[in-house]
């Protein structure tokens, strides 16, 4: 019977552990030059090495309950920069390399955003940044979409360009 009942407790085990890893959480996912998105993922390891490129390192840069979840060879494998991390000042002191996650924490695991957190990072990330070295110093500057189609007629007024039309009337 001892033999059974440890059979039991190990069974119920793997079951509990099963079941975590097919838990799925809601994250921020921020990629380079693009604004961030919620996508919701298995929280097992390799769903989260696959969606940073890598190993995965978490850091914990804000008061909130959330980690950065990142690629910690990003720097090294060449990942193109993507944000930056400011202290209290506002001055960079460090630059996040590749895509990146923002997940939430619980006692013992990560876990999804609460909407009010994903919210918060959202609008905090919502604008992507580029690296520049300026006067010997490396600063992210924010990147505007200029992808954006403008109307035809704000075109040719910026440019100065006129159009085969306006040069028959």
């Amino acid at each position: 019977m001892d033999y059974e009942h440890k059979n039991r407790e190990a069974w119920e085990g793997e079951s509990q552990t099963a079941q975590m890893d097919m838990e799925a959480i809601t994250v921020l996912s921020v990629k380079p030059l693009r604004e961030p998105c919620v996508i919701t993922i298995p929280n097992k390891l390799r769903t989260l090495q696959d969606q940073v490129g890598g190993m995965i390192e978490a850091v914990y840069p804000f008061e909130d309950p959330v980690a950065i979840i990142l690629n910690e060879e990003g720097k090294l494998n060449g990942s193109m920069p993507n944000r930056g991390l400011y202290d209290s000042s506002g001055n960079l002191y460090d630059v996040i390399a590749g895509t990146f996650l923002i997940v939430g924490l619980s006692e013992e695991d990560f876990c999804s955003l609460s909407e009010e957190l994903s919210a918060k990072y959202m609008e905090k990330y919502k604008i992507p940044e580029r690296m520049a070295f300026i006067n010997g110093r490396i600063r992210m500057l924010p990147v505007t979409d200029s992808r954006k189609p403008r109307d035809k007629t704000s075109q040719n007024q910026t440019s100065g360009k006129r159009s085969r039309t306006d040069e028959a009337r």
